[in-house]
């Protein structure tokens, strides 16, 4: 499948992604966290799965923390709107 041309013309050509949800690779990458992607071989399963996202235009890459991860800080309104969005747990079935 061909990749649509507005879509190639409008994403940012950059190597920075975001990591949304967790996963393990050369190591524990955690949500939230700006990874340098140059050389990463699965870059497209990893982007169509949803667990990283390029790094929006104009947004800056977070400087290191004391672990040497770059981690983006939410303040307190925006992780209370990702909370307000999660879904309730489906209920399990139970045996009868």
């Amino acid at each position: 499948m061909s990749e649509d041309p507005l879509i190639k013309a409008v994403r940012p050509d950059t190597k920075w992604f975001v990591v949304l949800r967790p996963f393990d690779g050369d190591r524990r990458f955690v949500r939230g966290e700006v990874v340098d992607t140059t050389g990463w071989v699965h870059l497209d399963a990893l982007v169509e799965n949803r667990y990283i996202a390029h790094l929006p235009h104009g947004a800056e890459v977070p400087s290191e923390d004391g672990d040497g991860r770059r981690i983006i800080e939410l303040t307190k309104q925006q992780e209370r709107k990702v909370a307000s969005k999660k879904r309730p747990p489906v209920p399990s079935r139970t045996a009868s």
